[in-house]
Protein backbone atom coordinates (compact mmCIF):
# COMPACT_ATOMS: atom_id res chain seq x y z
CA UNK A 1 0.00 0.00 0.00
CA UNK A 2 0.89 3.55 -1.04
CA UNK A 3 1.86 6.33 1.40
CA UNK A 4 -1.12 8.11 -0.19
CA UNK A 5 -3.58 5.38 -0.05
CA UNK A 6 -2.46 4.82 3.88
CA UNK A 7 -3.29 8.48 4.73
CA UNK A 8 -6.93 8.41 3.14
CA UNK A 9 -7.73 5.29 4.17
CA UNK A 10 -6.59 6.47 7.40
CA UNK A 11 -9.21 9.52 7.15
CA UNK A 12 -11.48 7.25 5.85
CA UNK A 13 -11.84 5.34 8.99
CA UNK A 14 -11.83 8.26 10.86
CA UNK A 15 -14.87 10.12 8.93
CA UNK A 16 -17.11 6.59 9.33
CA UNK A 17 -16.52 6.53 12.64
CA UNK A 18 -17.63 10.24 12.97
CA UNK A 19 -20.46 9.30 10.81
CA UNK A 20 -21.46 6.63 13.10
CA UNK A 21 -21.14 8.83 15.89
CA UNK A 22 -23.76 11.03 14.82
CA UNK A 23 -26.05 8.34 13.22
CA UNK A 24 -26.22 7.52 16.95
CA UNK A 25 -27.26 10.68 18.46
CA UNK A 26 -29.42 11.81 15.75
CA UNK A 27 -31.62 7.91 17.14
CA UNK A 28 -30.35 9.36 20.78
CA UNK A 29 -32.61 13.04 20.17
CA UNK A 30 -35.39 11.21 18.61
CA UNK A 31 -35.76 8.64 20.96
CA UNK A 32 -38.35 6.49 18.84
CA UNK A 33 -40.06 6.37 15.44
CA UNK A 34 -43.17 7.94 16.23
CA UNK A 35 -44.02 11.34 15.61
CA UNK A 36 -44.58 13.77 12.86
CA UNK A 37 -42.23 15.08 10.02
CA UNK A 38 -42.46 18.57 11.53
CA UNK A 39 -41.18 17.28 14.86
CA UNK A 40 -38.26 14.93 13.67
CA UNK A 41 -36.74 18.26 11.40
CA UNK A 42 -36.91 20.66 14.10
CA UNK A 43 -35.01 17.80 16.50
CA UNK A 44 -32.70 17.50 13.80
CA UNK A 45 -32.16 20.95 12.88
CA UNK A 46 -31.38 21.58 16.34
CA UNK A 47 -28.70 18.90 16.40
CA UNK A 48 -27.20 20.58 13.17
CA UNK A 49 -27.66 24.07 14.81
CA UNK A 50 -25.61 22.88 18.02
CA UNK A 51 -22.85 20.69 16.21
CA UNK A 52 -22.22 23.84 13.71
CA UNK A 53 -21.36 26.29 16.46
CA UNK A 54 -19.05 23.94 18.18
CA UNK A 55 -17.41 23.23 15.49
CA UNK A 56 -17.26 27.40 14.93
CA UNK A 57 -15.89 27.78 18.34
CA UNK A 58 -13.44 24.93 17.71
CA UNK A 59 -12.12 26.31 14.95
CA UNK A 60 -11.54 30.13 16.69
CA UNK A 61 -9.86 28.08 19.41
CA UNK A 62 -7.75 26.44 16.89
CA UNK A 63 -6.80 29.61 15.29
CA UNK A 64 -5.97 31.66 17.85
CA UNK A 65 -4.89 29.62 20.31
CA UNK A 66 -1.13 28.16 20.86
CA UNK A 67 -0.08 25.38 22.50
CA UNK A 68 3.11 25.90 24.82
CA UNK A 69 4.49 23.11 22.81
CA UNK A 70 4.36 25.09 19.31
CA UNK A 71 5.45 28.02 20.72
CA UNK A 72 9.56 27.18 19.87
CA UNK A 73 11.42 28.60 16.62
CA UNK A 74 10.82 25.09 14.91
CA UNK A 75 7.25 24.83 14.20
CA UNK A 76 7.29 28.68 13.15
CA UNK A 77 6.71 27.80 9.59
CA UNK A 78 3.97 25.58 10.36
CA UNK A 79 1.59 27.03 12.78
CA UNK A 80 -1.63 28.65 11.08
CA UNK A 81 -0.33 26.47 8.07
CA UNK A 82 -0.43 23.02 8.69
CA UNK A 83 -3.52 21.22 10.66
CA UNK A 84 -3.52 20.55 15.44
CA UNK A 85 -3.21 16.65 14.45
CA UNK A 86 -0.79 16.96 12.07
CA UNK A 87 1.60 19.15 14.57
CA UNK A 88 0.61 17.00 17.74
CA UNK A 89 2.28 13.94 15.45
CA UNK A 90 5.27 15.91 14.84
CA UNK A 91 5.82 16.90 18.50
CA UNK A 92 5.34 13.15 19.27
CA UNK A 93 7.80 12.05 17.23
CA UNK A 94 9.81 14.73 17.76
CA UNK A 95 10.43 13.29 21.35
CA UNK A 96 11.89 10.25 19.58
CA UNK A 97 14.26 12.13 18.41
CA UNK A 98 16.85 12.11 21.40
CA UNK A 99 16.62 7.76 21.29
CA UNK A 100 16.36 7.37 17.30
CA UNK A 101 19.27 10.35 16.26
CA UNK A 102 19.80 10.64 12.27
CA UNK A 103 19.58 6.73 12.46
CA UNK A 104 16.81 5.67 10.07
CA UNK A 105 17.56 2.34 11.55
CA UNK A 106 16.27 2.87 14.29
CA UNK A 107 13.77 5.32 13.38
CA UNK A 108 12.06 3.18 11.22
CA UNK A 109 10.64 6.10 9.66
CA UNK A 110 7.17 5.29 10.05
CA UNK A 111 5.31 8.97 10.47
CA UNK A 112 6.99 9.07 7.12
CA UNK A 113 5.50 5.93 5.23
CA UNK A 114 1.88 6.25 6.94
CA UNK A 115 1.26 9.74 7.75
CA UNK A 116 3.47 11.60 4.76
CA UNK A 117 4.87 13.55 8.00
CA UNK A 118 8.64 14.10 8.88
CA UNK A 119 9.78 11.19 10.96
CA UNK A 120 12.33 11.13 13.95
CA UNK A 121 15.33 11.22 11.81
CA UNK A 122 14.15 13.77 9.10
CA UNK A 123 13.04 15.97 12.73
CA UNK A 124 16.74 15.40 14.00
CA UNK A 125 18.40 17.98 10.92
CA UNK A 126 16.04 20.61 11.87
CA UNK A 127 17.10 20.45 15.77
CA UNK A 128 18.29 24.24 15.98
CA UNK A 129 16.46 25.63 12.70
CA UNK A 130 12.99 25.24 11.76
CA UNK A 131 10.72 22.68 10.49
CA UNK A 132 10.05 23.64 6.43
CA UNK A 133 6.60 23.65 5.06
CA UNK A 134 7.64 21.91 2.11
CA UNK A 135 8.56 18.65 4.09
CA UNK A 136 4.38 17.93 4.72
CA UNK A 137 2.28 16.64 3.05
CA UNK A 138 -0.39 18.61 0.88
CA UNK A 139 -3.05 16.58 3.00
CA UNK A 140 -2.24 18.04 5.85
CA UNK A 141 -2.03 21.63 5.01
CA UNK A 142 -4.78 24.02 5.81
Amino acid sequence: MDKNTCIYLLFFVYFICRVESVHYALKRLLQNSLGDLCSVWEAMNNMITLQHTEIKALFETSTHVVGHVFKITLYKRLLGMVSRYALNQIVAEFERVHYTGKNPSRCGCIMRTTHDLPCACDLSKYVIGTIPFETIHMFWRG
